[in-house]
């Protein structure tokens, strides 16, 4: 059976949302010693990223 996808059988779009983001932000980590996982990210990058998924889930939905 193949996998449905997330975003359109999600119930909570929020979720998805903030699991975007976190995934974005995980993505874009380097290693540097300035390097911080998501629950670290300041306030300023956490809704920048929120924006940039849920932008993401809008255009994916149509």
């Amino acid at each position: 059976m193949a996998d449905r996808c997330r975003l359109c059988s999600a119930n909570d779009i929020d979720a998805v949302i903030e699991q975007t983001a976190a995934d974005l932000w995980e993505s874009r980590r380097h290693g540097t010693l300035d390097d911080v996982p998501w629950a670290q990210a300041g306030e300023y990058w956490q809704r920048i990223f929120r924006e940039l998924a849920e932008t993401a889930a809008r255009s994916l939905r149509g």
